[in-house]
């Protein structure tokens, strides 16, 4: 990335911001705080015609043979916002009236339609008190002791129970039923109201359906006049006769940025970043390697400026992790199978990503004899002799070397970590300091196998430690005062080497969750086929189907989680701890204004 300092007159501000956002390449910083009342303006209006566009996008989902193309015109697409806003907020008015009503007149179905409330009325200025209950049967016979009840009836397995008083303070320890203030007949004709004011809306969403296309090129003017006006927001001031703005650019895109700026005569200085912590991050990889932005994505993070990009390190060690922690070949073709039905529906970067995952798991499923946790199914003679007997997941105990082989996969994966970020110091003294690290992170594999798995460390194990710890001691830190630097590098060193143990014995984790998964399938296929698939009826077998299906689907699920927590912090913690990779960088987010040719509207829409 590049930062630019660029120049233009006040009067051609305007001008020159809109040709910088077609122009869509520079991630303009601000300058100064805004505190234009228009801007807020303009986000209340592009909110209230948002809320329009998914109103009608909505109605249009319930509404059948809508015209969809068309030369639809509107002079005043405010107005139009406005008004079906409006229609909305009725509506939602309408229905809760709607609703309320038919409860109220749900209450004359229950106690009888011929109940007038001026009955009621007469016997309250007698000083007669009514009272109404919904009771159980059970506890009439003891309320009619103690107060004056009647029993008018009964409704669904309740009695109508009414309590006539002359105390307006006696009443029952239940639930009163309040008495609606209005008639049944005035009940029925508001409901036939709000039902005919629902179908005239109804008539008007109809007829304003086909303008959405119109909102939504409304919507991106009011988005493009937005941005352009925060933008001319954090524009800097010189003596009211020149404007000035700060960015940052790519590279690639510095020849493109000089055509413009030389033909609308601005003026502009290129340079280094002088604040690296504060340059946004453009990340351009290969295709191969874009299939793991989703990831990424999901996650949210991205590495500092002048941090390594991790993107292909992540991809090829997720794909294994992922293969591991799954590992059954069964739950890859599944993946496989239902990423090929709904590919149409798939992003092609999520997409590719799955196949390669799915791929990764059916090889490492094959190879652990591993297939919906049946081993039945392994040791047919077409998988049997594809089995690898030291990663087999059933009929052999292969404990130890699992966890050999998790503990070597985190020491290939650290050390990888430090020979990427030695050559990132290739022209320092701190770049020795990152050999010393390999040596170390070696030196530590040995001691958890020996702790863990009781093998002898090598006689030249301790040789790892001695030059590891000299060299991470010598140059681990840049520093005037050379002897300085040695102590503060000898002081961080046992904590440094605990951490990095830990880190190793993290890789467990691979192992213990793919023998996790692999038992729960073996564990519900068990439970359902305990008497034999040959023993069952057909309703039996189908009930045992059932209970695979949703037992495989729940496993399924908890690897998928495993994933998510294992896979990933494996990646984003102990890789990337000894990468020296923070994840403290922002997107980079240029500049840019919507042209024509990307609304999302019909060919022949237009806007008067």
């Amino acid at each position: 990335m590049k930062e630019i300092l660029l120049f233009t007159s006040s009067k051609k501000a305007d001008e020159s911001i809109y040709q910088l956002g077609e122009l869509g390449v520079v991630d303009i910083q601000e300058i100064k705080v805004s505190t234009n009342s228009t801007i807020e303006r303009h986000k209340i209006n592009i909110k209230d015609t948002e809320d329009a566009i998914s109103y009608l996008e909505s109605h249009e989902k319930q509404s059948d043979n809508l015209e969809k193309t068309g030369l639809y015109s509107i002079h005043d697409p405010k107005r139009m916002v406005e008004r079906i806003l409006k229609a909305k907020d009725f509506e939602v008015s309408c229905k809760n009236r709607l609703e309320y009503l038919n409860q109220q007149i749900k209450w004359y179905y229950t106690w009888g339609e011929n109940v007038k409330t001026k009955h009621i009325q007469y016997l309250k200025e007698r000083s007669i008190n009514l009272r109404l209950y919904l009771l159980d049967k059970q506890l009439i016979s003891t309320l009619e002791k103690q107060h004056p009840i009647f029993v008018l009836g009964e409704f669904e397995d309740k009695v109508l129970t009414a309590l006539c008083s002359l105390n307006p303070s006696e009443q029952l320890e239940f639930k009163e039923v309040d008495i609606p203030k209005d008639t049944f007949e005035s009940l029925q004709e508001q409901i036939l109201r709000k039902e005919r004011q629902l179908a005239e809306l109804e008539v008007f969403l109809n007829s304003h359906v086909k303008y959405k296309y119109v909102l939504k090129d409304y919507l991106s003017s009011l988005g493009n006049y937005l941005a352009a006006e925060e933008a001319i927001e954090r524009m800097g001031t010189i003596k009211d006769r020149c404007r000035y703005l700060k960015g940052y650019l790519p590279k690639d895109d510095i020849a493109r940025f000089k055509i413009v700026a030389n033909k609308n005569n601005w003026g502009y200085h290129i340079s280094e970043p002088q604040e690296p912590e504060h340059v946004p991050v453009y990340i351009k990889n290969p295709k191969w390697i874009e299939i793991i932005n989703p990831i990424m994505k999901f996650i949210d993070i991205l590495p500092g400026y002048k941090e390594v990009d991790v993107s292909i390190y992540f991809l090829m060690a997720f794909a294994l992790f992922f293969a591991m922690l799954v590992g059954d070949a069964g739950y890859g073709l599944i993946f496989l199978i239902l990423t090929l039905i709904f590919r149409k529906k798939l992003p092609k970067q999520v997409r590719i990503l799955i196949l390669v995952l799915s791929i990764s798991t059916i090889i490492w499923g094959v190879l652990s004899g591993t297939y919906f946790g049946s081993s039945e199914i392994a040791q047919m003679p077409i998988f049997k002799g594809l089995i690898v007997d030291n990663i087999a997941s059933f009929g052999i105990d292969n404990v130890s070397f699992m966890m050999h082989l998790s503990f070597l996969i985190g020491a290939i994966h650290l050390s990888i970590a430090h020979s990427v970020r030695g050559v990132q110091y290739i022209n320092s003294i701190k770049g020795l300091s990152q050999l010393g690290w390999i040596a170390l992170v070696w030196g530590l594999f040995f001691i958890t196998e020996q702790l863990v798995l009781g093998i002898p460390m090598p006689f030249w194990g301790q040789w790892l430690f001695i030059a590891g710890g000299l060299l991470v001691a010598l140059f681990s830190a840049e520093n005037k005062n050379f002897f300085k630097s040695i102590l503060t590098s000898v002081a961080n060193l046992p904590l440094s080497l605990i951490s990095g143990f830990s880190d190793i014995v993290s890789y467990v984790r691979l192992f213990a969750v793919g023998m996790a998964t692999a038992a729960v399938a073996a564990s519900f296929n068990g439970m359902v086929l305990s008497s034999g698939i040959e023993n069952m009826g057909f309703l039996e077998i189908i009930m045992a189907a059932i209970a695979l299906l949703l037992g495989h689907a729940l496993n399924i699920a908890l690897a998928l989680m495993a994933v998510m927590v294992h896979g990933i912090r494996l990646n984003m913690l102990e890789f990337a701890s000894h990468l020296g990779v923070d994840f403290s960088g922002e997107a980079y987010r240029p500049f840019r204004l919507t042209s024509d040719e990307n609304l999302n509207k019909p060919e022949r829409t237009t806007i008067k």
